[in-house]
């Protein structure tokens, strides 16, 4: 057995960043499922090598600013050299600790947006990371999911890895968040995105207020 998780390979990593995965998980068409012209602050979390960097930004106002999570110190630097040298601005990369229910930061703005591609389902349970990442947004704030259809592809993790559509609903549901939207992007991959519930409760997580 592999003493590093799928995702932790840099080989993977490269293969998300590949035109091969523009083939399997087109960034434009999913950019056009969403409307993130309105957002002020959107967080790209666990963005990896930062395949979906620009296109975020190129769907996204000037004026918004971009915020890149990742917990792995090794590819943090590859994208940190790739914002100096490609000058991308309004783009800030910053390192998170792992955590089974990610609250984000108090130090940087409240996102009205998180977008969360290919992360979620390498939780032991995405519904709990999904409470954790709503719970440091704005009420009316929305989690964008893109993740792998539970079928087998040579590229893609292992079909044990991945989470179902309906499951991830359900998880979401679980936790009182509403699914407002689903879509297929391919027959490898889908989409959904997520606002919370009237029952929906912040409690003591809620260190925003």
């Amino acid at each position: 057995m592999s003493d590093i998780e799928y995702y932790e390979d840099i080989r993977y990593q490269e293969f998300l960043l590949s035109s091969r995965r523009k083939l399997i998980c087109p960034p434009d068409y999913i950019m056009e499922q969403i409307d993130i012209s309105h957002t002020e602050n959107l967080v790209d979390f666990g963005m990896g090598l930062g395949f979906f960097t620009n296109y975020l930004k190129k769907y996204m106002p000037p004026s918004s600013h971009l915020w890149g999570i990742e917990y792995q110190q090794e590819i943090l630097d590859l994208v940190l050299k790739r914002k100096v040298t490609e000058e991308i601005e309004n783009f800030t990369p910053f390192h998170m600790e792992k955590s089974e229910h990610p609250l984000l930061p108090e130090w940087i703005p409240v996102p009205d947006v998180i977008f969360a591609a290919m992360c979620l389902s390498t939780f032991p349970d995405p519904g709990l990371a999904m409470d954790g990442l709503v719970r440091s947004m704005k009420k009316e704030g929305r989690l964008i999911v893109i993740d792998w259809v539970k079928a087998d592809y040579p590229e893609t993790p292992p079909i044990k890895y991945k989470v179902s559509l309906d499951k991830m609903k359900y998880l979401a549901e679980y936790y009182k968040l509403e699914v407002t939207h689903t879509f297929r992007v391919t027959e490898f991959v889908y989409g959904m995105e997520l606002i919370s519930t009237k029952d929906f409760v912040y409690g003591i997580y809620n260190f925003r207020d």
